[in-house]
């Protein structure tokens, strides 16, 4: 065991590791989004199984993301941390030489697993390795090393897949995974929690079923054979355990997902609006490559630069809005925010109905634009009305929840953007649209049903107090 003296002499290369771990997920996340048509093509693929390569990253994660960090409590940060790094590393290696679908599941599966360990426990780190007065700055470092991955992920993917091809977008994430384990082993110091929690096995397996079934049941397009049988399946499933979940976590003393926090206000609407406003996010980010692919038909290279445009908005508006918070109170900046993606999404639904190609592209511009800007100007406000109104001894469990409710609002985007929009698009072709023509009537139905999620959303943030209380 290190002494407190050489773990804060190491501090900074904490920061640094679990920096390159944040900066990896989110590069994962973006990149992988920005040439899912290039995978679609190449190894033969439907939209609805093409969804499912993003969507099987996002639900494992969700699934692990609160276990995992309480497993960290028991079996050590250390262990967790540097185990995810080489899970992460292994599974790129298998995402890369996959040349089938089922392959590329199970990769992307490993993926989001390793992720969960480094996304869970990197904040325990910082928190046990930095200053209290320190914290705040390094948590916002933190957080713009995964707007830096949001940014590039869209450029170096379109780059790097015109010259070599879609493999290497995985490969290249492999020598970042071996300096974060190699930075890790030796600046990360070996700290189990004091306060070992309590496992919540009964929680985790139920977490578990009513999350995966009620996924499989959102995406039942995919279902084929015995479709009737399974549906009924899934939805008991569903059914039983979402009951045993709330009925089991209301009981416990040191529960997975403390559900008396939602009764706090602040809490309460503001998870709900995160989860609104990355559904609103990723149903964008999902479809737009698929547009600028089918409809006008730009290289990966092009695709890529357009996307870039809105985590870079992010990245600005991120650190000003959270400053700002601290001054006027989140409740302004967040319904701004939310806004800004609910105007997002109008413009797309225009977008796809015009005939002049130079209007739907300064529309397009200004809807990515204004994507960055509602999420940024969003995202740290709504955290800290989050975390300001939980409970002192609650935050890891607040922090966990709001974490859970983002990736929940992740998986809900994917699912409007992909199974809905396949719904669609087989219905406006058997009435005879056309590919195009009903490639944009799908297009711009679902970012209207989408705008409908952005005005719950803003319902949301307006329901939220102006200050916190505990």
């Amino acid at each position: 065991m290190e002494t407190s003296t050489d773990l804060y002499a190491r501090r900074w290369y904490v920061l640094w590791t679990v920096g390159i771990g944040t900066f990896l997920s989110s590069l994962n996340t973006s990149i992988t989004n920005t040439v899912l048509p290039v995978i679609q093509r190449a190894i033969h693929l439907t939209l609805s199984q093409s969804e499912w390569i993003v969507l099987i990253y996002l639900l494992v994660l969700t699934l692990f993301l609160l276990p995992v960090g309480r497993l960290s409590d028991v079996w050590g940060h250390r262990r967790i941390f540097l185990f995810g790094f080489a899970l992460f590393t292994c599974a790129a290696l298998l995402c890369g030489f996959s040349r089938n679908y089922v392959s590329l599941l199970w990769g992307r599966a490993l993926l989001a697993l390793a992720g969960s360990m480094i996304l869970s426990v990197g904040p325990a780190l910082i928190s046990t390795t930095f200053p209290a007065e320190q914290r705040g700055r390094v948590l916002g470092i933190q957080a713009i090393m995964t707007y830096i991955g949001l940014s590039l992920g869209p450029v170096l993917g379109g780059w790097f897949t015109q010259l070599w091809g879609w493999p290497i977008i995985f490969f290249i994430t492999v020598p970042f995974g071996l300096a974060g384990l190699v930075l890790g082993m030796w600046a990360v110091p070996g700290i189990v929690s004091e306060q070992q929690k309590h496992l919540d096995l009964k929680g985790f397996f139920l977490f578990i079923i009513g999350m995966t079934t009620g996924t499989l049941l959102l995406n039942s397009n995919a279902i084929t054979q015995h479709r009737s049988l399974l549906i009924t399946i899934l939805l008991v499933c569903f059914g039983i355990s979402t009951w045993g979940f709330v009925h089991i976590e209301r009981k416990q003393p040191d529960p997975m997902l403390d559900l008396r926090l939602f009764q706090i206000r602040n809490f309460g609407f503001g998870t709900l609006g995160a989860a609104l406003n990355y559904l609103c996010f990723f149903l964008t980010m999902f479809l737009l490559p698929f547009y600028f692919d089918h409809v006008l038909q730009l290289s990966a290279l092009a695709t890529g630069t357009y996307l870039s445009i809105t985590p870079l908005i992010m990245t600005v508006c991120a650190p000003i809005a959270g400053t700002l918070s601290d001054r006027i109170g989140p409740r302004i900046l967040t319904t701004a925010g939310m806004l800004f993606s609910t105007l997002g999404l109008v413009l797309f639904g225009i977008m796809a109905k015009l005939s002049s190609v130079a209007v739907s592209h300064w529309i397009l511009i200004i809807g990515l634009f204004l994507a960055g800007l509602g999420t940024g100007t969003f995202a740290a406000p709504n955290n800290s009305a989050i975390l300001g109104a939980a409970p002192r001894p609650k935050q890891g469990v607040a922090s966990g929840t709001l974490a859970t409710f983002r990736y929940i609002g992740m998986m809900a985007g994917i699912t409007v953007g992909g199974s809905l929009f396949d719904l669609l698009l087989s219905y406006f072709t058997y009435k005879g649209s056309g590919i195009t023509g009903s490639f944009l009537e799908a297009f711009s139905f679902v970012m209207w049903i989408g705008t409908l999620f952005g005005v719950v959303g803003i319902m949301c943030t307006l329901a939220m107090t102006k200050v916190n209380h505990r």
